[in-house]
C-alpha cells in the first residue's frame, strides 16, 4: 500500500458526512433505502465483529501493544461504527418516509 492510498483512507475514516459510491439520500425509491439498509447494516456488523476480536485480545497483548491498539485502532473502529450507524438509522428512516419498513 503506497502512503498515498493509505491517506486517501484515513481521510475517508475522519469524513462523518462521507458517502459510499452510489448513495443517494434523495432517491425516491423504496427499493435505493432498502438497499442502503443492507449495506450499512452488514458494514456495522464487520466493524462490530472487529471490534469485539479486537477488545478480547487486549488482555493477552503486551502493555505497549494493548496502548497502541486501544488509542488508534479501537477508536477508529469506534468512530466508523458511529458513522455506519448514522447512516443505518437515516436509511431506515427514509425507508419508512417511503412507504417501507424500517428494515429495508
Amino acid at each position: 500500500m503506497t502512503d498515498e492510498v493509505a491517506q486517501d483512507a484515513a481521510d475517508k475514516i475522519v469524513d462523518d458526512d462521507r458517502l459510499l459510491d452510489g448513495e443517494n439520500p434523495a432517491t425516491p425509491y423504496l427499493d435505493d433505502a432498502a438497499h442502503w439498509v443492507t449495506v450499512y447494516a452488514e458494514l456495522l456488523a464487520v466493524k462490530r465483529d472487529l471490534l469485539t476480536v479486537s477488545e478480547g485480545r487486549l488482555a493477552e497483548m503486551p502493555a505497549e501493544v494493548r496502548h497502541e491498539v486501544a488509542s488508534t485502532d479501537l477508536v477508529v473502529l469506534d468512530a466508523e461504527m458511529k458513522r455506519f450507524s448514522r447512516r443505518l438509522a437515516f436509511w431506515r428512516d427514509r425507508c419508512l418516509e417511503l412507504g417501507g419498513s424500517a428494515d429495508g
